[in-house]
């Protein structure tokens, strides 16, 4: 990492080395021979709530860090080429083996990291096909009430499942 966290110690342009440029208030690394400045943009990840008939719950136990060992929501980073309602599909079904239903959108949150940012978007959904088995990524998994989930490695994830349990059940055929 360069100055301030930033990706770039070089410019990726003209290959000048980055100093400080005060941009909007803010003091980043930029190019002093070119406009590039190295702006650090947060990343955006997914988590999904799935739920079965009985409108239990779908968690994971990490299998990797952050949070190893730990119960989550199966989620993950969004490809660059995905929206993120596709990319809650995938991760679920990467780490569940499971297929969600429609989805609905429960809520976007900001993870602020010491050295980075995210936008975790929270989906829920009926599980309709394929059931839980564990993977490299979620050695443990399990349907739980939902008042009766393990508590979540990440407070984006505690959030978004307040928010669940606050609105409208979801609708939709699941299995389970």
């Amino acid at each position: 990492m360069g100055l301030s966290g930033a990706p770039y110690r070089f410019c990726p342009h003209c290959g000048d080395r980055l100093a400080p440029r005060v941009v909007e208030g803010h003091a980043l690394p930029g190019c002093p021979s070119c406009p590039f400045v190295a702006f650090r943009d947060p990343k955006v990840v997914v988590a999904a709530i799935a739920v079965d008939r009985q409108g239990r719950v779908l968690v994971i136990r990490r299998g990797i860090a952050p949070g190893l060992g730990e119960w989550a929501l199966p989620g993950g980073y969004v490809d660059f080429d995905e929206h993120p309602e596709q990319g809650a599909r995938r991760e679920c079904r990467e780490e569940t083996g499971c297929e969600l239903g429609p989805v609905r959108l429960e809520g976007v949150f900001h993870v602020r990291l010491a050295d980075a940012g995210l936008v975790v978007v929270a989906y829920s959904g009926r599980v309709r096909a394929g059931r839980p088995c564990p993977t490299p990524e979620a050695p443990e998994l399990g349907f739980f009430a939902a008042d009766g989930v393990p508590r979540l490695a990440f407070e984006s994830h505690r959030e978004a499942l307040a928010a669940w349990r606050a609105a409208a059940p979801v609708v939709g055929a699941g299995v389970g």
